[in-house]
Protein backbone atom coordinates (compact mmCIF):
# COMPACT_ATOMS: atom_id res chain seq x y z
CA UNK A 1 0.00 0.00 0.00
CA UNK A 2 1.42 3.39 -0.97
CA UNK A 3 1.75 6.25 1.48
CA UNK A 4 2.74 9.92 1.39
CA UNK A 5 6.49 10.54 1.31
CA UNK A 6 6.48 12.47 4.58
CA UNK A 7 4.97 9.58 6.54
CA UNK A 8 8.12 7.57 5.98
CA UNK A 9 10.63 10.42 6.01
CA UNK A 10 13.60 10.93 8.30
CA UNK A 11 14.47 14.63 8.50
CA UNK A 12 17.75 16.47 8.87
CA UNK A 13 17.18 19.92 10.37
CA UNK A 14 19.60 22.70 9.41
CA UNK A 15 19.89 26.21 10.79
CA UNK A 16 20.74 27.74 7.44
CA UNK A 17 22.55 30.94 8.37
CA UNK A 18 24.86 29.22 10.83
CA UNK A 19 25.72 26.31 8.57
CA UNK A 20 26.55 28.81 5.81
CA UNK A 21 28.75 30.73 8.29
CA UNK A 22 26.82 33.94 7.60
CA UNK A 23 27.07 37.09 9.74
CA UNK A 24 24.24 37.49 12.24
CA UNK A 25 23.16 40.98 11.15
CA UNK A 26 22.30 41.84 7.59
CA UNK A 27 23.60 45.19 6.35
CA UNK A 28 21.92 44.49 2.98
CA UNK A 29 25.26 44.77 1.25
CA UNK A 30 26.96 42.63 -1.36
CA UNK A 31 25.52 39.16 -1.91
CA UNK A 32 27.59 36.30 -0.50
CA UNK A 33 27.38 32.94 -2.26
CA UNK A 34 27.51 30.52 0.67
CA UNK A 35 24.87 27.90 -0.16
CA UNK A 36 27.50 25.68 -1.74
CA UNK A 37 28.78 25.13 1.81
CA UNK A 38 25.50 23.42 2.61
CA UNK A 39 25.61 21.31 -0.55
CA UNK A 40 28.81 19.76 0.82
CA UNK A 41 26.70 18.19 3.58
CA UNK A 42 24.60 16.09 1.23
CA UNK A 43 26.77 12.91 1.35
CA UNK A 44 26.78 13.05 5.15
CA UNK A 45 23.02 13.60 5.32
CA UNK A 46 22.49 10.60 3.02
CA UNK A 47 24.84 8.48 5.12
CA UNK A 48 22.56 9.05 8.12
CA UNK A 49 19.62 7.69 6.15
CA UNK A 50 17.84 11.05 6.04
CA UNK A 51 15.68 11.64 3.00
CA UNK A 52 14.30 15.11 3.80
CA UNK A 53 15.93 18.33 4.94
CA UNK A 54 14.34 21.19 6.87
CA UNK A 55 15.97 24.57 6.29
CA UNK A 56 15.34 26.94 9.14
CA UNK A 57 14.67 30.31 7.54
CA UNK A 58 16.60 31.21 4.41
CA UNK A 59 14.65 34.23 3.17
CA UNK A 60 15.99 37.77 3.32
CA UNK A 61 15.86 39.17 6.84
CA UNK A 62 17.63 41.54 9.19
CA UNK A 63 19.02 38.97 11.63
CA UNK A 64 17.98 35.44 12.63
CA UNK A 65 15.63 34.82 9.70
CA UNK A 66 12.31 35.11 11.53
CA UNK A 67 12.23 38.87 10.87
CA UNK A 68 11.67 38.52 7.13
CA UNK A 69 12.34 41.48 4.85
CA UNK A 70 11.43 39.95 1.48
CA UNK A 71 9.28 36.84 1.00
CA UNK A 72 10.51 36.13 -2.53
CA UNK A 73 14.24 36.47 -2.09
CA UNK A 74 16.92 34.27 -0.54
CA UNK A 75 18.94 36.17 2.05
CA UNK A 76 21.85 38.03 0.49
CA UNK A 77 24.14 36.83 3.31
CA UNK A 78 23.94 33.29 1.93
CA UNK A 79 23.17 33.53 -1.78
CA UNK A 80 20.73 34.27 -4.56
CA UNK A 81 17.54 32.63 -5.73
CA UNK A 82 19.59 31.04 -8.50
CA UNK A 83 21.98 29.59 -5.90
CA UNK A 84 18.96 28.17 -4.07
CA UNK A 85 17.68 26.62 -7.30
CA UNK A 86 20.94 24.71 -7.66
CA UNK A 87 20.86 23.64 -4.01
CA UNK A 88 17.31 22.26 -4.27
CA UNK A 89 18.28 20.43 -7.46
CA UNK A 90 21.32 18.92 -5.69
CA UNK A 91 19.16 17.64 -2.85
CA UNK A 92 16.48 16.32 -5.19
CA UNK A 93 19.07 14.54 -7.34
CA UNK A 94 20.18 12.76 -4.17
CA UNK A 95 16.65 11.70 -3.23
CA UNK A 96 16.25 14.28 -0.47
CA UNK A 97 13.09 16.39 -0.16
CA UNK A 98 13.39 20.09 0.74
CA UNK A 99 11.21 21.83 3.32
CA UNK A 100 11.46 25.57 4.07
CA UNK A 101 10.83 27.21 7.42
CA UNK A 102 8.18 29.81 6.55
CA UNK A 103 7.27 32.83 8.65
CA UNK A 104 3.73 33.90 7.86
CA UNK A 105 2.63 35.00 11.32
CA UNK A 106 4.89 38.06 11.44
CA UNK A 107 7.58 39.94 9.54
CA UNK A 108 10.55 42.15 10.26
CA UNK A 109 10.45 45.92 10.59
CA UNK A 110 12.28 46.24 7.25
CA UNK A 111 9.46 44.54 5.33
CA UNK A 112 8.22 46.90 2.63
CA UNK A 113 4.65 47.29 3.93
CA UNK A 114 5.85 48.13 7.43
CA UNK A 115 8.39 50.58 5.98
CA UNK A 116 5.48 52.27 4.22
CA UNK A 117 3.57 52.46 7.49
CA UNK A 118 6.57 53.88 9.33
CA UNK A 119 6.85 56.52 6.60
CA UNK A 120 3.29 57.63 7.22
CA UNK A 121 1.38 55.65 4.59
CA UNK A 122 -1.65 54.61 6.63
CA UNK A 123 -3.04 52.57 3.73
CA UNK A 124 -0.82 49.76 5.05
CA UNK A 125 -2.18 49.89 8.61
CA UNK A 126 -4.59 47.08 7.76
CA UNK A 127 -1.70 44.77 6.90
CA UNK A 128 -0.77 44.48 10.55
CA UNK A 129 -2.57 43.44 13.71
CA UNK A 130 -3.43 45.89 16.45
CA UNK A 131 -2.20 49.11 14.84
CA UNK A 132 -3.08 52.04 17.10
CA UNK A 133 -2.04 55.59 16.19
CA UNK A 134 -2.93 56.85 19.63
CA UNK A 135 0.27 55.60 21.24
CA UNK A 136 3.98 55.51 20.48
CA UNK A 137 5.93 52.25 20.27
CA UNK A 138 9.19 51.58 22.17
CA UNK A 139 10.88 51.63 18.76
CA UNK A 140 9.98 55.28 18.24
CA UNK A 141 7.05 54.72 15.86
CA UNK A 142 4.08 57.05 16.08
CA UNK A 143 1.84 54.03 16.58
CA UNK A 144 1.84 50.65 18.30
CA UNK A 145 1.16 47.22 16.85
CA UNK A 146 0.84 43.59 17.86
CA UNK A 147 4.04 41.55 17.98
CA UNK A 148 5.13 37.97 18.31
CA UNK A 149 5.56 37.32 22.03
CA UNK A 150 6.34 40.95 22.86
CA UNK A 151 9.30 41.31 20.50
CA UNK A 152 8.86 44.66 18.75
CA UNK A 153 11.22 43.54 15.95
CA UNK A 154 8.60 40.94 14.94
CA UNK A 155 5.49 42.65 13.59
CA UNK A 156 2.35 40.52 13.59
CA UNK A 157 0.43 40.33 10.31
CA UNK A 158 -3.33 40.75 10.08
CA UNK A 159 -3.94 37.42 8.34
CA UNK A 160 -7.57 38.27 7.70
CA UNK A 161 -6.56 41.17 5.43
CA UNK A 162 -7.11 40.29 1.77
CA UNK A 163 -3.95 42.07 0.58
CA UNK A 164 -1.84 40.24 3.16
CA UNK A 165 -3.35 36.88 2.27
CA UNK A 166 -2.79 37.53 -1.43
CA UNK A 167 0.84 38.52 -0.82
CA UNK A 168 1.74 35.60 1.45
CA UNK A 169 -0.14 32.93 -0.51
CA UNK A 170 1.50 34.28 -3.64
CA UNK A 171 4.89 33.88 -1.99
CA UNK A 172 4.08 30.27 -1.09
CA UNK A 173 3.02 29.62 -4.68
CA UNK A 174 6.28 31.23 -5.88
CA UNK A 175 8.57 28.88 -3.94
CA UNK A 176 6.62 25.80 -4.94
CA UNK A 177 6.20 26.59 -8.63
CA UNK A 178 9.57 28.21 -9.28
CA UNK A 179 11.85 26.21 -6.97
CA UNK A 180 10.07 22.92 -6.39
CA UNK A 181 10.17 22.86 -2.60
CA UNK A 182 8.34 19.91 -1.05
CA UNK A 183 6.96 21.37 2.16
CA UNK A 184 6.91 24.18 4.68
CA UNK A 185 7.30 24.45 8.43
CA UNK A 186 4.97 27.18 9.65
CA UNK A 187 6.68 29.18 12.35
CA UNK A 188 4.39 30.11 15.28
CA UNK A 189 1.50 28.08 13.90
CA UNK A 190 0.02 27.91 17.40
CA UNK A 191 -0.91 31.60 17.18
CA UNK A 192 -1.77 31.78 13.47
CA UNK A 193 -5.21 32.34 12.00
CA UNK A 194 -6.85 28.99 11.17
CA UNK A 195 -8.63 30.32 8.08
CA UNK A 196 -5.31 31.49 6.68
CA UNK A 197 -3.77 28.06 7.26
CA UNK A 198 -6.71 26.42 5.50
CA UNK A 199 -6.20 28.73 2.54
CA UNK A 200 -2.49 27.94 2.53
CA UNK A 201 -3.20 24.21 2.54
CA UNK A 202 -5.57 24.62 -0.41
CA UNK A 203 -3.05 26.63 -2.43
CA UNK A 204 -0.06 24.37 -1.70
CA UNK A 205 -1.71 21.02 -2.30
CA UNK A 206 -3.53 22.46 -5.29
CA UNK A 207 -0.12 23.02 -6.90
CA UNK A 208 1.60 19.93 -5.49
CA UNK A 209 -0.76 17.27 -4.08
CA UNK A 210 1.93 15.68 -1.88
CA UNK A 211 3.10 19.02 -0.45
CA UNK A 212 3.66 18.83 3.33
CA UNK A 213 2.63 21.49 5.85
CA UNK A 214 3.99 21.19 9.39
CA UNK A 215 3.31 23.75 12.10
CA UNK A 216 5.30 24.85 15.11
CA UNK A 217 2.94 24.19 18.01
CA UNK A 218 4.53 24.31 21.44
CA UNK A 219 1.48 23.21 23.41
CA UNK A 220 -2.19 22.45 23.00
CA UNK A 221 -4.45 19.79 21.54
CA UNK A 222 -2.58 18.75 18.40
CA UNK A 223 -5.77 17.56 16.74
CA UNK A 224 -6.84 21.21 16.40
CA UNK A 225 -4.11 21.64 13.77
CA UNK A 226 -3.59 18.16 12.34
CA UNK A 227 -6.74 17.44 10.41
CA UNK A 228 -7.98 17.24 6.81
CA UNK A 229 -7.81 20.60 5.08
CA UNK A 230 -5.45 22.09 7.67
CA UNK A 231 -1.92 20.90 8.58
CA UNK A 232 -0.39 17.49 8.00
CA UNK A 233 1.75 17.60 11.14
CA UNK A 234 2.95 19.72 14.07
CA UNK A 235 6.03 19.75 16.27
CA UNK A 236 5.72 17.18 19.05
CA UNK A 237 6.96 19.24 21.98
CA UNK A 238 5.21 16.88 24.38
CA UNK A 239 7.32 13.98 23.13
CA UNK A 240 10.48 16.13 23.15
CA UNK A 241 10.04 16.91 26.84
CA UNK A 242 9.09 13.37 27.79
CA UNK A 243 12.04 11.80 26.01
CA UNK A 244 14.75 13.51 28.01
CA UNK A 245 12.94 13.93 31.34
CA UNK A 246 11.87 10.27 31.42
CA UNK A 247 15.48 9.27 30.90
CA UNK A 248 16.82 11.70 33.49
CA UNK A 249 14.37 10.30 36.06
CA UNK A 250 14.63 6.67 34.91
CA UNK A 251 10.86 6.70 34.74
CA UNK A 252 9.24 5.93 31.40
CA UNK A 253 5.70 6.35 32.73
CA UNK A 254 5.88 10.00 31.66
CA UNK A 255 6.82 8.99 28.14
CA UNK A 256 4.15 6.29 27.90
CA UNK A 257 1.50 8.72 29.13
CA UNK A 258 2.68 11.33 26.62
CA UNK A 259 2.44 8.88 23.73
CA UNK A 260 -1.15 8.10 24.66
CA UNK A 261 -1.99 11.80 25.07
CA UNK A 262 -0.09 13.26 22.12
CA UNK A 263 -0.94 10.51 19.68
CA UNK A 264 -4.64 9.71 20.01
CA UNK A 265 -6.22 7.18 17.71
CA UNK A 266 -2.94 5.25 17.83
CA UNK A 267 -0.80 7.98 16.40
CA UNK A 268 -0.82 11.35 14.72
CA UNK A 269 2.01 11.97 12.22
CA UNK A 270 3.75 14.41 14.56
CA UNK A 271 7.20 15.88 13.88
CA UNK A 272 9.49 14.29 16.48
CA UNK A 273 12.77 15.79 17.66
CA UNK A 274 15.25 15.46 20.49
CA UNK A 275 16.49 19.06 20.08
CA UNK A 276 16.23 21.96 17.65
CA UNK A 277 17.36 25.54 17.02
CA UNK A 278 15.35 26.80 20.02
CA UNK A 279 16.10 24.07 22.58
CA UNK A 280 19.24 22.77 24.30
CA UNK A 281 21.18 20.07 22.52
CA UNK A 282 20.02 16.67 23.67
CA UNK A 283 23.56 15.83 24.84
CA UNK A 284 23.27 18.79 27.22
CA UNK A 285 19.72 17.96 28.27
CA UNK A 286 20.45 14.45 29.55
CA UNK A 287 22.26 13.66 32.77
CA UNK A 288 23.81 10.52 31.27
CA UNK A 289 24.97 10.52 27.66
CA UNK A 290 24.37 6.75 27.57
CA UNK A 291 20.73 7.82 27.22
CA UNK A 292 21.22 9.13 23.69
CA UNK A 293 20.89 5.78 21.93
CA UNK A 294 17.66 4.83 23.67
CA UNK A 295 16.23 8.32 23.15
CA UNK A 296 16.82 8.05 19.41
CA UNK A 297 15.61 4.43 19.38
CA UNK A 298 12.31 5.60 20.84
CA UNK A 299 12.08 8.61 18.53
CA UNK A 300 12.53 6.42 15.45
CA UNK A 301 10.11 3.69 16.55
CA UNK A 302 7.25 5.52 18.30
CA UNK A 303 4.51 7.12 16.17
CA UNK A 304 5.82 10.23 14.44
CA UNK A 305 8.27 11.59 11.89
CA UNK A 306 11.83 11.61 13.31
CA UNK A 307 14.37 14.36 12.76
CA UNK A 308 18.02 15.00 13.59
CA UNK A 309 19.20 18.52 14.37
CA UNK A 310 22.49 19.13 12.60
CA UNK A 311 25.50 18.23 14.70
CA UNK A 312 23.60 16.27 17.32
CA UNK A 313 24.43 13.05 15.47
CA UNK A 314 27.94 13.54 16.91
CA UNK A 315 26.70 14.22 20.44
CA UNK A 316 27.68 17.89 20.52
CA UNK A 317 26.45 20.03 23.40
CA UNK A 318 24.88 23.49 23.51
CA UNK A 319 22.66 25.56 25.77
CA UNK A 320 21.36 29.11 25.65
CA UNK A 321 23.72 31.61 27.19
CA UNK A 322 22.50 34.96 28.48
CA UNK A 323 19.33 34.68 26.42
CA UNK A 324 21.27 34.08 23.21
CA UNK A 325 20.58 31.09 20.97
CA UNK A 326 24.02 31.26 19.34
CA UNK A 327 25.35 28.20 21.19
CA UNK A 328 22.41 26.19 19.82
CA UNK A 329 23.17 27.24 16.25
CA UNK A 330 26.93 26.91 15.68
CA UNK A 331 28.83 26.83 12.44
CA UNK A 332 30.16 23.34 11.80
CA UNK A 333 32.82 22.50 9.23
CA UNK A 334 31.69 19.26 7.60
CA UNK A 335 35.31 18.47 6.76
CA UNK A 336 36.26 18.66 10.43
CA UNK A 337 33.14 17.97 12.52
CA UNK A 338 33.23 18.11 16.36
CA UNK A 339 32.74 14.39 16.97
CA UNK A 340 31.95 13.62 20.62
CA UNK A 341 30.29 10.19 20.25
CA UNK A 342 31.88 8.48 17.22
CA UNK A 343 29.50 5.51 17.11
CA UNK A 344 26.28 7.54 17.16
CA UNK A 345 26.02 8.39 13.41
CA UNK A 346 26.16 4.73 12.36
CA UNK A 347 23.56 3.87 15.00
CA UNK A 348 21.23 6.54 13.64
CA UNK A 349 21.80 5.26 10.12
CA UNK A 350 20.82 1.77 11.28
CA UNK A 351 17.64 3.11 12.87
CA UNK A 352 16.77 4.92 9.65
CA UNK A 353 17.36 1.77 7.60
CA UNK A 354 15.14 -0.30 9.91
CA UNK A 355 12.39 2.30 9.86
CA UNK A 356 12.52 2.63 6.09
CA UNK A 357 12.02 -1.11 5.65
CA UNK A 358 9.06 -1.34 8.02
CA UNK A 359 5.56 -0.06 7.30
CA UNK A 360 4.68 -0.92 10.89
CA UNK A 361 7.18 1.65 12.18
CA UNK A 362 6.24 4.27 9.61
CA UNK A 363 2.49 3.90 9.61
CA UNK A 364 1.45 1.47 12.31
CA UNK A 365 -0.72 1.75 15.35
CA UNK A 366 0.78 1.76 18.84
CA UNK A 367 0.07 -0.67 21.68
CA UNK A 368 1.81 -0.71 25.04
CA UNK A 369 2.88 -4.23 26.02
CA UNK A 370 4.78 -3.75 29.27
CA UNK A 371 5.72 -0.90 31.59
CA UNK A 372 6.89 -0.98 35.17
CA UNK A 373 8.75 1.55 37.28
CA UNK A 374 12.54 1.36 36.71
CA UNK A 375 12.04 -1.54 34.34
CA UNK A 376 12.07 -1.86 30.53
CA UNK A 377 9.36 -0.33 28.39
CA UNK A 378 7.92 -2.59 25.67
CA UNK A 379 5.45 -1.61 22.97
CA UNK A 380 4.21 -2.84 19.62
CA UNK A 381 3.72 -1.19 16.26
CA UNK A 382 1.46 -3.00 13.80
CA UNK A 383 0.35 -2.29 10.26
CA UNK A 384 -1.22 -4.52 7.65
CA UNK A 385 -0.31 -7.69 9.50
CA UNK A 386 3.31 -6.63 10.13
CA UNK A 387 4.22 -6.49 13.82
CA UNK A 388 7.30 -4.96 15.45
CA UNK A 389 8.00 -5.14 19.18
CA UNK A 390 10.30 -2.47 20.63
CA UNK A 391 11.93 -2.71 24.04
CA UNK A 392 14.19 -0.20 25.80
CA UNK A 393 16.13 -0.41 29.02
CA UNK A 394 17.09 3.11 30.10
CA UNK A 395 18.59 2.02 33.42
CA UNK A 396 22.10 0.97 34.36
CA UNK A 397 21.34 -2.68 35.19
CA UNK A 398 20.97 -5.79 33.05
CA UNK A 399 17.32 -6.62 32.46
CA UNK A 400 15.27 -9.18 30.61
CA UNK A 401 11.87 -9.12 29.00
CA UNK A 402 9.33 -11.80 28.23
CA UNK A 403 7.51 -11.97 24.93
CA UNK A 404 6.43 -15.57 25.33
CA UNK A 405 4.04 -16.70 22.60
CA UNK A 406 4.52 -13.39 20.75
CA UNK A 407 5.72 -15.25 17.68
CA UNK A 408 5.62 -19.03 17.17
CA UNK A 409 8.76 -18.87 15.03
CA UNK A 410 10.78 -16.60 17.32
CA UNK A 411 12.00 -13.03 16.98
CA UNK A 412 14.94 -11.36 15.25
CA UNK A 413 16.52 -8.20 16.66
CA UNK A 414 16.80 -5.86 13.68
CA UNK A 415 19.43 -3.80 15.49
CA UNK A 416 21.88 -6.56 16.36
CA UNK A 417 20.93 -9.46 14.11
CA UNK A 418 20.37 -11.75 17.10
CA UNK A 419 17.67 -14.39 16.76
CA UNK A 420 15.57 -15.68 19.64
CA UNK A 421 13.69 -18.93 19.18
CA UNK A 422 10.18 -19.38 20.52
CA UNK A 423 11.59 -21.16 23.58
CA UNK A 424 13.85 -18.17 24.33
CA UNK A 425 11.17 -15.49 24.22
CA UNK A 426 10.45 -15.68 27.94
CA UNK A 427 13.93 -14.43 28.79
CA UNK A 428 15.27 -11.95 26.23
CA UNK A 429 18.25 -10.10 27.72
CA UNK A 430 18.41 -6.34 27.58
CA UNK A 431 21.70 -4.62 28.39
CA UNK A 432 21.86 -1.29 30.25
CA UNK A 433 21.00 1.76 28.13
CA UNK A 434 19.98 -0.34 25.16
CA UNK A 435 17.06 -1.15 22.97
CA UNK A 436 15.80 -3.98 20.81
CA UNK A 437 13.64 -3.79 17.69
CA UNK A 438 12.14 -7.25 17.36
CA UNK A 439 10.43 -8.67 14.28
CA UNK A 440 8.78 -12.09 14.07
CA UNK A 441 10.76 -14.72 12.21
CA UNK A 442 9.02 -15.97 9.08
CA UNK A 443 5.93 -13.80 9.67
CA UNK A 444 2.76 -15.25 8.19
Amino acid sequence: MSHAWYQGAVFYHIYTFSLADAPFYNEYGETQHRLSMIAKWIPHIKSLGCDAVLFSPALKSKSHGYDVTDYREIDNRIGTNEDFTRLVEDFHENGIRVVLDSVFNHCGRDFFAFEELKNGNREYAGWFSGVDFGRQSPMGDQFVYDTWSGYWELVKFNLKNDAVKSYLLGAARFWIEQYGIDGMRLDSANVMDFDFMRGLRSVCTGIKPDFWLMGEVVSGDYTRWVQPGLLHSVTSYMLFKALYSSHNNNNLFELAHTVSSAAPQNGLPLFAFADNHDQPRIASNVTDKNSLKTIYTLMYTLPGIPSIYYGSEWGIEGVKQGGSDAALRPYIDIDNPPVKIPELPSYLAKLAQIRRSSNALKLGGYRQIYLEYHRPYVFEREYGGEKIAVAVNIGGNNESISLASYSPDGLADLLTGEVFTASQLSDIPLLPHSGRILAPQNPR
